[in-house]
C-alpha cells in the first residue's frame, strides 16, 4: 500500500519519509560519536545552534538543545521564572503546550490537560480562536483593542509580577486557530511596560511551515521579536529536537547546573543540519505559501453549501477544516 501522509508525521516529517540527505548524516555521524548530551560541546550541536540562534531574529541568541517541544516549553518555563523570581504565567485560552507537569498546567484545553495541580499559577488571556467567544463578532482592528484590554484588566488583578505570556502564533491542537497578524505585537507594549517575556511557541509553526514566515511571530513582528522562542518536531525530521532561543541575559540566569541527557546528541544534530540545509537550498516555505494557498482554495471551493463543515482555516501548510453537527455551530467529533 501506498499513503499520503496529510500530517507529516504528527508535524514532525518535514521535508521527506527517509530523505536522503538525512539519512547520509545520520549514518555518517552514527559511525564516529552516537551520543554525547548537552554536558559537553560537540561541533554538531555548535553548527546548528548557530544557524538556529541566526535564524530566530532574536539579538545576542543563546540556543538551548532538549528532544522534544514539551521539554523545550519547559525550559523556557523555568528560564522565565528564574529570570522574573515569579511563578505567574499568562498563556492563552485553547492553547497546548505540551504533556509534561508544567506544560499541561499552562495548557487552555480542556481535552489535554488531565490535571488541574500546577506548579505554576497560570492566567488566560483572550484572542487566539478568532470565530468564537465573546469577541467574535469585531472587526480585526476592535477585536486586538478588546483582547488588549482584557489584558491589561488581568494584569491589574495579579498579586506581583508576571513571569511570562506564552503563546502559539497559530495554535496547533487548539485547531490551526489564530487571531488577527498584529495581536501579539499590540500584547508585546503591554508586555514591555511590566517587563513581562514574551515566549513563542513555534513547536509547530516554525521553519516556514506558514509559507509567509519563517517563524510564526513575525506575523507579530511590529514589536519586536520575542525575548524566547520554542521549537521542535520539523526540525529533525522525525529524530528527537527541540530547544529553546533566548535573549543571552535570560538564558544566563540560571544560577544551578541544568542540562538535557538525550539533548543536543551528535546523531540527531545532524540530521537537522542536513534537514535545515535542505529546506532552505529547496525554498520549502516558499512551497508551503504556493500549495498551501491552492489547497486552501479548493478545500473551500469542495466544502462551500456543506453543512457540517464550518469553517476551513490555516496558513501555507498548516490547514484544518472544523466540523460540526449539520447546520450548527455544535463541534462534532
Amino acid at each position: 500500500n501506498r499513503y499520503l501522509d496529510f500530517f507529516g508525521g504528527i508535524l514532525t516529517t518535514m521535508t521527506a519519509h527517509a530523505l536522503p540527505e538525512v539519512t547520509r548524516a545520520v549514518t555518517d555521524q552514527a559511525r564516529r560519536v552516537l551520543h554525547t548530551s548537552t554536558l559537553y560541546l560537540n561541533r554538531p550541536m555548535v553548527e546548528l545552534a548557530e544557524k538556529v540562534a541566526g535564524l530566530s531574529g532574536i539579538p545576542d541568541a543563546r540556543v538551548f538543545f532538549t528532544t522534544s517541544g514539551t521539554e523545550a516549553n519547559d525550559t523556557a518555563l523555568l528560564l522565565a521564572s528564574a529570570y522574573r523570581r515569579s511563578n505567574q504565567v499568562l498563556a492563552m485560552r485553547n492553547s497546548y503546550h505540551g504533556r509534561s507537569f508544567s506544560t499541561v498546567g499552562i495548557t487552555g484545553n480542556a481535552a489535554w490537560s488531565p490535571t488541574s495541580l500546577s506548579p505554576l499559577q497560570t492566567l488566560y488571556v483572550h484572542g487566539s480562536v478568532r470565530s468564537r467567544g465573546p469577541f467574535a463578532g469585531l472587526p480585526d482592528g476592535e477585536f486586538i483593542d478588546a483582547c488588549v484590554a482584557d489584558l491589561r484588566d488581568l494584569l491589574d488583578q495579579t498579586g506581583g509580577g508576571v513571569a511570562a505570556l506564552i503563546a502559539e502564533p497559530i495554535q496547533g491542537v487548539g485547531g490551526f486557530t489564530s487571531g488577527p497578524d498584529g495581536l501579539f505585537a499590540a500584547f508585546r507594549e503591554v508586555l514591555n511596560e511590566r517587563g513581562i517575556l514574551w515566549i513563542s511557541d513555534e513547536v509547530q509553526t516554525g521553519w516556514g511551515r506558514t509559507g509567509e514566515h519563517f517563524w510564526g511571530w513575525q506575523a507579530h513582528g511590529a514589536a519586536g521579536p520575542p525575548d524566547m522562542l520554542t521549537f521542535a518536531k520539523g526540525i529533525g525530521n522525525g529524530m528527537s529536537i527541540g530547544g529553546v532561543v533566548a535573549r543571552a541575559e535570560v538564558m544566563n540566569c540560571l544560577d544551578a547546573n541544568s542540562i538535557s541527557t538525550f539533548g543536543g546528541s551528535p546523531v540527531t544534530m545532524a540530521a537537522g543540519q542536513a534537514n535545515l540545509g535542505y529546506l532552505l537550498e529547496h525554498d520549502l516555505q516558499g512551497n508551503a505559501r504556493r500549495v498551501g494557498a491552492l489547497l486552501m482554495e479548493r478545500l473551500r471551493e469542495a466544502a462551500a453549501g456543506v453543512d457540517f463543515v464550518r469553517e476551513v482555516r490555516g496558513r501555507g501548510l498548516m490547514i484544518g477544516i472544523e466540523l460540526v453537527a449539520p447546520g450548527t455551530d455544535e463541534p462534532s467529533p
